[in-house]
């Protein structure tokens, strides 16, 4: 009777509060995947390497940015961070996303020459760099925003960040790349302009927060996860370049693979942010305690409801952007909840592992998932699509 009690009580707060995240993030991100699938052939034929880098960018955000909303979280509860974004730990936060993130950058850029790009290299590694700083910045204090705001209105961040952070992160990303191309295509005075105006803003800000490349050594957990994953992730760019014909071909796949990735990693990032949190409070003190796993089978009950939405909005916004009508894809609707299913368990497993050996989730737990939902997500997707066009 206690265990049914303790579900409702889970199943109440996941409808009420993380379904409104998932289903929130799940629009933004049909925004990114918007220009995605508009711009899609333009890039698989232009631009090739920069599907490779896309996957490692998008995860970037993510694991950045998730971290650092986990990390909030965990201060606030803690009292180490006062629930304002007047609070000079949120800038310095912030500026260590950005300079944690710009190796992992430039190693993708590094990899996509590469695997293709090759004229106007150095435009495109511009493009790169400034894409991090302004995407960076906006979601820096976005992230700070949700968190303290769920905070202090008496909500646990853990239920509703990671979800808005990630695919805040794909909404500002695709577009953000896509702005930065059709500047050098179309305007280069304007390109050259506001790359030097962002390039000098983050100069600016790491005066003003007084952060130096040596504080990165007090981050060397997350810096050396992300930068690792960054390289792993170009597994999922590869799969993407190489397979981008079928996902185009599929159109479906190419408006909705956006969403489908960062819906994974959305799933995968709470349950890692939960377990963080009770951890940290130690209130889970073995590895089958009941409360996570009913975390994991609360959430598994919307999965059903994503996968469907994932399907319609693509369809949707496939009408509105090219004009065509296309059939949803039933195979993924069914098959959807069952992978969502094995990246929480995958997440509770691996953020528990990590915290018994010192390890800190806060900072490993949530790229680890991000970049392998990302992986997984995109093998899922060339899988449906490869089916889906009978290849």
């Amino acid at each position: 009777m206690t265990v049914l009690l303790e579900l409702k009580g889970k199943l109440k707060e996941t409808y009420k509060v993380t379904l409104f995240s998932l289903v929130a993030s799940l629009i933004i991100g049909f925004f990114g995947g918007t220009f995605l699938g508009k711009y899609f052939d333009k890039i698989r034929s232009s631009y090739p390497g920069l599907l490779v880098i896309l996957p490692g960018m998008m995860g970037l955000r993510g694991n950045v940015f998730g971290s650092m909303a986990s990390r909030f979280s965990t201060m606030l509860y803690l009292g180490d961070l006062e629930p304002s974004l007047k609070d000079k730990k949120v800038l310095r936060n912030i500026v260590v996303g950005i300079m944690l993130s710009m190796i992992p950058v430039t190693l993708l850029w590094s990899i996509g020459v590469l695997k293709g790009i090759r004229e106007n290299a150095f435009e495109i590694f511009l493009i790169v760099i400034s894409s991090t700083v302004f995407v960076s910045i906006l979601l820096g204090y976005f992230t700070a925003f949700v968190t303290i705001f769920t905070f202090k209105r008496g909500t646990d961040p853990d239920s509703i960040a990671a979800p808005l952070v990630a695919s805040m992160g794909d909404l500002l990303t695709i577009p953000s790349l896509i702005a930065f191309i059709l500047f050098l295509e179309y305007s280069v005075k304007e390109f050259w302009l506001s790359n030097l105006v962002l390039i000098a803003t983050f100069v600016v800000l790491i005066r003003i927060s007084r952060i130096r490349w040596g504080k990165l050594f007090e981050f060397r957990e997350i810096f050396i996860t992300i930068t690792l994953l960054a390289l792993l992730s170009t597994i999922s760019g590869g799969l993407l370049e190489h397979y981008s014909d079928a996902i185009h071909k599929s159109i479906l796949l190419s408006f909705a693979y956006p969403s489908l990735l960062s819906s994974f990693g959305n799933y995968g990032s709470v349950i890692a942010a939960k377990t963080s949190t009770k951890l940290h409070l130690g209130e889970i003190n073995k590895f089958l305690s009941l409360d996570p796993f009913l975390d994991i089978l609360s959430l598994f009950t919307t999965t059903p409801l994503i996968g469907l939405l994932i399907n319609i909005f693509s369809i949707l916004v496939a009408k509105l952007v090219l004009g065509v009508s296309i059939k949803p894809i039933f195979l993924l609707a069914l098959t959807y909840p069952f992978m969502a299913l094995f990246i929480m368990l995958f997440s509770y497993s691996l953020s528990y592992v990590l915290f018994m050996k010192n390890i800190d989730p806060d900072n490993v737990a949530i790229p680890l998932i991000a970049t392998n939902s990302d992986i997984l997500g995109t093998i899922y997707a060339v899988f449906v699509a490869k089916l889906v066009i009978g290849g």
